[in-house]
């Protein structure tokens, strides 16, 4: 469909992954803007219909962009069907003339009513742009918990998600969920092996002792624990963050919100980690639990 914005035409055009060159100009613009490749996850096969494009082309560029991500998670037994917005993004030469307003207003418009809230995460640069389409700031929250590593433990076993058997592990537990997690995203192994298969490719660890995989990263004296998949064995948080955390771990960060909150502390998140802006039912489910949505569900 052609369209005219600010005296320039443009073909809106939506999930057209499968056209290598339009493909190609979308990846060269998000490693532009974001430094995101989004080529090998399409190469891998995991690109599919739970990201969506919404964009502007013009002479055969992709000039703008806003990416919409259909998101099922649940929560104390009760499922929610949230869409996620994400890679809003405009060449520099297209900025300003009101590609990413069209963009917003259309997607926002093929989804009303078909979702129970609608929620993205902003910079400090773009977090006024929003509530004009009706988005409120939404506070989420994080939980950390002191650890004191064991002398003597087995260390866990990093998994390579190039590898077909390891790649399998991580996609069998997933089905099983995070045992530990309050609010779990569900039904979206493409976004798993985006974050796995990219940037936390080698963040990943097998614990055979507890049926779980996790997601980790460390830094100096705080482990950040993005993630818990597997049945976990019946064994304790505490207890699996224990086995997880190197000599010098003190405390761990984590990257979702535990059922029970234990020995944790919680304090809001820091608009560092990026602005959660909703509408619909996400802020009073957020609020009430004091939860954050999972890192690794995040787009």
């Amino acid at each position: 469909m052609e369209i005219t914005l600010d005296g320039s035409s443009f073909d809106y055009r939506t999930c057209y992954q499968e056209e290598n060159g339009l493909r190609g100009s979308f990846c060269a613009l998000a490693q532009e803007v974001f430094g995101l490749d989004f080529e090998p996850w399409y190469r891998a096969g995991y690109w599919g219909d739970r990201y969506r494009l919404y964009s502007l082309v013009r002479e055969g560029k992709v000039a703008a962009n806003v990416s919409v991500s259909p998101m099922d998670l649940r929560c104390m037994g009760k499922e929610f069907h949230f869409l996620q917005i994400g890679t809003v993004m405009s060449a520099p030469s297209e900025r300003g003339r009101g590609l990413i307003h069209f963009l917003m207003a259309r997607a926002l418009t093929d989804w009303k009513g078909k979702c129970d809230g609608i929620y993205l995460f902003a910079n400090q640069e773009t977090v006024d742009f929003y509530p004009r389409f009706g988005f409120a700031r939404v506070r989420e929250f994080r939980h950390t918990m002191s650890i004191q590593p064991q002398e003597g433990g087995r260390a866990p076993r990093r998994l390579i998600p190039e590898l077909s058997q390891d790649k399998a592990l991580l996609l069998r537990r997933y089905q099983k969920g995070n045992p530990y997690s309050l609010l779990q995203w569900e039904h979206n192994p493409g976004l798993l092996m985006f974050h796995c298969g990219g940037a936390l490719r080698e963040c990943i660890y097998d614990l055979p002792d507890f049926d779980l995989t996790a997601v980790v990263t460390y830094d100096g004296n705080t482990m950040y624990c993005q993630e818990l998949l597997g049945s976990g064995s019946g064994a304790e948080l505490e207890t699996v963050l224990t086995a997880l955390a190197q000599p010098e771990t003190e405390k761990a960060v984590l990257g979702f919100t535990p059922r029970a909150g234990g020995r944790c502390s919680v304090r809001p998140l820091s608009g560092g980690e990026g602005v959660l802006l909703a509408q619909g039912q996400v802020e009073p489910l957020l609020r009430h639990y004091q939860m954050r949505f999972p890192i690794l569900s995040h787009t």
